[in-house]
């Protein structure tokens, strides 16, 4: 089960309203606010919440959210919610040093999109530059290998790709090297190029970076007969639609290439330094793993109305065709435990009027029913 966001109100008056990130029961993390969404000022001051489960009960709950996107970064946990408004904030974790004693404290900030934009440090890069040196592995096939300045060299035989990042033995990032004749050639035997793509998948932040324009590959002239441009782009097409995982990057020539992986391996090496120092600080009840939803909200109510064998043959005189079974509100609430009820009725609605859904009763008898057909126009 995915996560959901929970807003209670606490009865409070300092601090009113309780928000949390729940997965099946377990709360990852909690805070007391002084409001559900920071307003103009951009933030929210918030304390650590430790309500006993049992006292929970007395709260109100006025919102369950979906969870898109969930994840860590250094003294931030930043939130994606499944709504079109309201949905993108962060929780700022600091610890500041009490002046006059030892020890410290603990101060949390809500934070929205609009305060991120708006902060002076929003043109800030997020990885902040590491001064100590990283080590670049070469694949010994490799004859004329890029270079890699600052850089620690080494020269082995590789599980997949050409150049690793290695920090004690372990791959950070791998990035496959091609050049413009090298591509060509693998179209040629392009199975064998889909299971070097999916060896190089299964590495973490792996790459395949190619030394040239991906218009070169509809160019007659470049091509030399060889292909035609149409096969070339849907060969190209193929590849990512087979590996969607893997960035193709075009880097147009050998320079701007070995440029980019260049900086990619430091981005990479300067980001996996940020999450270990990161995990000697617990910001949330249990370590934070990222996640992701697999499905948005829209998509599963088309799915619970799918599974619920509510698909509706429209016809040209009716909008909902002959099915009489549909599926009602409470039904759909049974199934999005997650979703609060004013939120599935306004996506409801957004999805009937986008043509997707309709329903037929009123009240407690209305039933939802999946349109998969457009209603034939009466005049033609």
């Amino acid at each position: 089960m995915g996560l959901v966001w929970i807003v209670q109100k606490t009865g409070n008056p300092r601090f009113p309203i309780r928000i949390a990130i729940e997965q099946e029961g377990r709360t990852l993390f909690a805070v007391r606010a002084q409001d559900a969404w920071p307003g103009q000022k951009g933030n929210v001051f918030c304390i650590r919440d430790g309500t006993p489960p049992d006292e929970r009960d007395l709260f109100e709950t006025v919102e369950r959210i979906p969870v898109i996107s969930f994840d860590r970064f250094g003294k931030s946990l930043r939130i994606t919610l499944d709504r079109p408004l309201k949905k993108r904030c962060e929780f700022l974790i600091l610890q500041k040093a009490y002046k006059n004693r030892p020890g410290s404290y603990e101060q949390i900030f809500f934070k929205t999109q609009t305060a991120q934009r708006e902060h002076r440090s929003r043109s800030r890069l997020s990885l902040r530059p590491v001064k100590t040196s990283f080590t670049v592995v070469v694949d010994t096939a490799e004859k004329y290998p890029w270079k890699f300045p600052k850089a620690q060299i080494e020269k082995r035989k590789l599980p997949a790709g050409d150049y690793a990042l290695i920090h004690e033995d372990t791959i950070l990032a791998v990035v496959e090297r091609k050049t413009f004749q090298n591509l060509l050639t693998d179209f040629s035997r392009i199975a064998m190029l889909h299971q070097v793509l999916r060896e190089l998948e299964t590495l973490p932040h792996a790459a395949l970076v190619i030394e040239a324009d991906y218009g070169d590959f509809l160019n007659p002239e470049r091509l030399e007969h060889s292909y035609k441009p149409a096969h070339c782009y849907r060969v190209l097409s193929e590849l990512q639609a087979m590996h969607p995982h893997l960035p193709i990057i075009f880097a147009r020539t050998r320079k701007e290439a070995n440029l980019w992986t260049y900086g990619f391996f430091r981005a990479v090496y300067r980001k996996s330094l940020e999450e270990r120092a990161s995990q000697e600080t617990e910001l949330t009840a249990e370590p934070v793993v990222p996640y992701v939803a697999e499905l948005r909200l829209e998509q599963r109510i088309l799915t619970a109305l799918r599974d619920n064998e509510a698909v509706t043959a429209t016809t040209n005189s009716s909008p909902v065709g002959s099915a009489v079974s549909g599926v009602s509100f409470t039904t759909l609430q049974e199934v999005l435990t997650d979703v609060d009820e004013t939120s599935l009725k306004r996506i409801l609605q957004r999805l009937k009027k986008q043509g997707r859904i309709d329903s037929m009763g009123r009240g407690n008898v209305r039933r939802w029913f999946l349109i998969t057909e457009k209603p034939a126009d009466p005049s033609e």
